[in-house]
């Protein structure tokens, strides 16, 4: 009898060593020092934290650029344009005016286009810089062309207000002060320039070609 109570008492325990051993498995998804479900979640956290500094980063970047190209002008030439033609090789042939003592001062110019017939341009700062009124001509249209050996001749063809951003070649045509297009080849490169009545102040130089 006694022999048959220490088995079933081994047998119970082994039991519940049984039992304890599965119930621990169970709950081996448990994590007691937090380092479990609970760090996985603090890890995406982290991860979506990251992504979010990235892309805060590169819209920063983007706005960045966007601020530092809206300093241009609409057409691209900037406040203080440099000359597309030297002004010193411009040889004031015609016209009847000697421009070749201006300073660049004020007035900024660009876009030039030319047709058979006229021309057009655009003010990026208009006569307004020189006290002009906004229909008030009172300063010379000044075009050069050049010739076959490579010189510019020309001079002042016409008067120019801030209202007018075209001009016609007629006087250029007729011969007005002396014009002439001899040795000038067809089509061929010119420049445009605004002189100040006083002859002492001028507009950037702007370059395009003329097809007659």
């Amino acid at each position: 009898m006694h022999t048959q109570r220490l088995a079933l008492f081994a047998t119970l325990a082994l039991f519940l060593v049984a039992a304890g051993c599965e119930d621990s498995d169970k709950k081996a998804g448990v994590s007691w020092n937090g380092s479990g479900n609970s760090g996985k979640a603090q890890a995406s956290s982290a991860s979506a934290q990251t992504s979010t500094t990235s892309a805060q980063a590169s819209s920063a970047s983007t706005q960045a650029s966007s601020g530092t190209s809206a300093t241009s002008t609409s057409d691209g030439a900037s406040a203080d344009a440099p000359d597309a033609v030297a002004f010193s090789a411009l040889h004031w042939t015609f016209g009847g005016v000697n421009g070749s003592g201006a300073a660049q001062s004020g007035v900024v110019i660009s876009g030039l286009g030319c047709s058979r017939d006229g021309m057009s341009f655009r003010y990026v700062k208009d006569l307004s810089a020189w006290g002009r009124g906004y229909g008030e001509a009172g300063d010379y249209a000044c075009l050069f062309v050049q010739k076959s050996d490579g010189s510019w001749v020309g001079g002042k063809f016409d008067w120019i207000s801030s209202s007018r951003t075209t001009r016609g070649f007629e006087n250029i045509r007729g011969g007005y002060s002396g014009w002439s297009l001899a040795g000038v080849p067809n089509p061929c490169n010119v420049a445009f320039v605004i002189l100040n009545h006083d002859c002492k102040r001028r507009s950037n130089v702007v370059a395009g070609h003329w097809t007659r």
